[in-house]
């Protein structure tokens, strides 16, 4: 771990900062290599005569940014419970997002996976999300509100044996937790259409939450948050107007 953790602000500016270094030096390399293999952007010929110039650019830039986060968190934060599961949805989503790209890029049109097939991957990644976070990382089925108000969704949930094991499924929790995840990631996806715009709100929205991660005493979670503000930063040098790269849905998603 790098930084001092006596001084927990210090380690979550720390990791914007390494966040950003790593994926700022990080994407010209990968922009060289997706120019060599001749990956680029499929575009819609059904849309905006001036966004047929983007046909090309270099995609996936979402990995970089991935990559960034990782790595930032592997060097700053502890890795409890709550960080391996945030990572991890992070990195399968985002798993999703590339077959998604692979996709388009191999067929040369600007669609990749079908609605239903990337429906049918957030259900998967959301279910196995709350999952794990209720029955593994002791998280309540509950909503809190400010004022003291808690919301309980757990009060139909159903315990099953699964190979020796109790499991809990909160059901009315799980379409909640299914909403957020999907709501969200699509949202970020369909904002995804001009240069620097989803990276802009993603970076500005991290660093909020990263805030009230910190607020509520969770470090290592800050540092997550942080830590994709600062890839953000590191990925929109280079895809502020003119974009020499996209994010593709590896990164959007």
């Amino acid at each position: 771990m790098i930084g001092n953790p006596a001084y927990p602000t210090y380690q979550v500016f720390l990791a914007v900062g390494v966040a950003a270094l790593v994926t700022g030096l990080l994407m010209p390399l990968f922009i060289r290599l997706m120019r060599h293999e001749g990956v680029g952007q499929q575009i819609r010929a059904d849309g905006p005569q001036r966004h047929l110039v983007k046909q090309g650019t270099p995609t996936m830039g979402g990995v970089v940014i991935l990559l960034g986060v990782v790595v930032t968190c592997a060097l700053i934060a502890q890795w409890t419970p709550g960080l391996v599961l945030a990572i991890g949805a992070m990195l399968v989503t985002g798993s999703l997002g590339l077959l998604d790209d692979i996709e388009s890029v191999a067929h040369g049109r600007s669609l990749g996976l079908t609605p239903s097939q990337k429906m049918a991957g957030l259900i998967l990644i959301s279910v196995t999300f709350c999952l794990v976070s209720v029955n593994v990382c002791g998280i309540a089925p509950t909503v809190a509100f400010p004022g003291g108000f808690v919301l309980d969704l757990g009060v139909l949930s159903t315990t099953l044996e699964v190979g020796g094991a109790t499991v809990t499924v909160p059901w009315i929790y799980l379409f909640f937790v299914f909403l957020l995840m999907a709501g969200l990631s699509n949202a970020v996806n369909l904002t995804d259409g001009l240069d620097g715009l989803a990276g802009g709100c993603t970076m500005v929205v991290m660093l909020v939450m990263a805030m009230v991660a910190f607020r509520y005493n969770e470090l290592d979670l800050a540092i997550f948050a942080a830590a994709i503000a600062g890839s953000c930063v590191g990925f929109l040098w280079h895809n502020c107007y003119p974009a020499s790269i996209f994010m593709g849905d590896t990164g959007s998603l």
